[in-house]
């Protein structure tokens, strides 16, 4: 059984199976979590906006499960529904999609993300801070359609492709 499989297109060039590529990738020693291309389109998962909450300091897990825990009482205090969202993990960024119009709702450069924290009470649960000590900082929680820590795994596979793109320049 080869690596990988071909397949030529329409203009006669030949062009990889995508699965088949990152097979080839983890067969012959290097990384598919650092191959760049995965991020070029983008990764998306589906989960629900718990909330936006205003934050002090840029880092700190104790804030975070904090404010998650302040945002989930906010919401189960209003008793209404989570939207319902697409994450987007993708070179330019975390875009929060609106999962029925597909309107981006929020587009956060990867440079301007601080901290993430997984929630340690909600395996489908976890928060990103996002803003600049000038404009002050913003704390974004979402609950995951599946395992939170797809998401938050695929966030450092991408902060860290990103550092070693920036590096090599």
């Amino acid at each position: 059984m080869p690596i990988y499989s071909s397949n030529t297109d329409v203009a006669g060039y030949e062009t990889l199976n995508t699965r088949r590529k990152h097979n080839l990738f983890n067969r012959q020693g290097g990384s598919e979590k650092n191959d760049p291309h995965r991020f070029v389109e983008g990764m998306s998962f589906k989960g629900k906006l718990i909330g936006v909450l205003e934050v002090s300091e840029a880092r700190g897990d104790r804030m975070c499960q904090d404010a998650l825990a302040e945002l989930k009482m906010a919401v189960r205090a209003a008793g209404e529904h989570k939207q319902r969202i697409l994450i987007s993990v993708a070179m330019d960024g975390i875009r929060l999609r609106d999962e029925r119009s597909s309107d981006c709702l929020y587009h956060h450069p990867v440079h301007k993300i601080s901290f993430i924290a997984q929630d340690m009470t909600d395996s489908r649960a976890f928060g990103y801070i996002f803003g600049s000590p000038d404009a002050g900082h913003k704390f974004f929680g979402i609950k995951t359609e599946k395992a939170a820590s797809q998401v938050v795994i695929a966030m450092r596979d991408l902060f860290q492709v990103v550092f070693e793109l920036k590096r090599r320049k």
